[in-house]
């Protein structure tokens, strides 16, 4: 590819978004999403219909088949995990909130009450890990000595419990593309997973979608 052109598809996915976002005005998702904001959340029809075409999309992505077994991290209410037992795989779900886990009656989900920064669960035990629009929360730490630690956790438990040559599929809202290149720097130098982030839509904003698909190292 010509100089030229490497620029062009450069700043076809330079971005930055100007608004602040719950988890830079908040912080602490237990404290944006109390009672009111979880039924106004769960309730939205429009949310159920976002969420499940992004998990439709990144299924495509990973191309692992039903019935293999899914931990669906930041899984809020379950929009995520409910259409991926729709179409027969198995789910273990967990979220910080225990608002959002029992708003809904989704045993059936598995849902375990756990911080994504660290959890526990068997080693080598899941295929996949699939977190539909809540890494962000941890990207957003304005400490960057935090932010760096927390991301180092999330990664480190991930590679944990997958098994050996395992998935993750991230659909996130990061601010920017330092946001990005943080994120992927950091994990790069860890050097558990090979990956790399597909975004959709990438010169439409409000119909960006950012994914970061990884697999597991042997």
């Amino acid at each position: 590819m010509s100089k030229k052109k490497q620029e062009q598809a450069k700043k076809a996915y330079e971005f930055f978004v100007k608004h602040e976002r719950p988890e830079e005005t908040v912080g602490d998702p237990l404290k944006f999403y109390i009672q009111k904001e979880v039924i106004e959340y769960s309730q939205s029809k429009a949310l159920m219909r976002i969420q499940e075409g992004i998990t439709k999309r990144a299924l495509r992505i990973i191309e692992i088949p039903a019935p293999a077994l899914a931990l669906d991290i930041g899984m809020g209410c379950g929009f995520a995990s409910t259409f991926l037992r729709l179409n027969h795989y198995r789910t273990v779900g967990i979220d910080i909130n225990q608002l959002f886990l029992t708003y809904y009656q989704i045993s059936e989900l598995n849902p375990v009450l756990a911080d994504m920064r660290q959890f526990a669960f068997r080693p080598a035990y899941f295929d996949f890990i699939i977190s539909i629009s809540a890494v962000q929360w941890i990207l957003a730490e304005k400490n960057s000595n935090l932010r760096k630690k927390y991301i180092q956790q999330f990664i480190e438990m991930c590679s944990f419990v997958l098994k050996p040559y395992g998935k993750v599929i991230i659909q996130f809202y990061p601010r920017s593309d330092d946001v990005m290149k943080e994120f992927g720097g950091i994990i790069s130098d860890m050097n558990l997973f090979t990956g790399n982030f597909i975004i959709d839509n990438a010169e439409t904003p409000k119909k960006r979608r950012i994914f970061l698909y990884l697999e597991k190292k042997e």
